[in-house]
């Protein structure tokens, strides 16, 4: 009976400690797109290959704007020392009042958006 009790509880627990997974924020190999391109703003958006800064170019490749949401919103650290991106794509929802913008993933799980035309990043919690 003991035995049996122990086991069903060594069960729930491993139940328990893979529900504690942060998944959906993990680095696997790399961002599936580093450049993001905006054909009616003529704009491309460029993740850099270290995954922390995000450059705005206009259609002659001019620099717009230039940004480290992380760093220059002086977000605090969580779960990491230096969070970078790994998610990146445009988004347009609810979070973002029904406007597109860039949305951000950091593998501590912070996450955001980035306006297109200034950069400004806007931070809308961790998990």
């Amino acid at each position: 009976m003991k035995q049996g009790l122990l086991t069903l509880t060594f069960i729930l627990l491993t139940g328990i400690c893979f529900g504690q997974y942060v998944g959906h924020a993990t680095l696997r190999d790399r961002v599936k797109k580093d450049t993001l391109v905006d054909n009616n703003l003529k704009m491309k958006f460029i993740l850099d290959s270290t995954r922390v800064f995000i450059s705005a170019f206009d259609s002659n490749g001019k620099l717009v704007w230039h940004t480290d949401p992380w760093a220059d919103n002086k977000l605090m650290e969580y779960r990491v020392k230096r969070p970078v991106v790994v998610r990146y794509s445009f988004q347009k929802n609810e979070w973002t009042d029904g406007k597109e913008k860039i949305w951000i993933v950091y593998n501590n799980t912070q996450f955001g958006t980035v306006d297109k035309l200034t950069g400004k990043f806007r931070w809308l919690g961790q998990d």
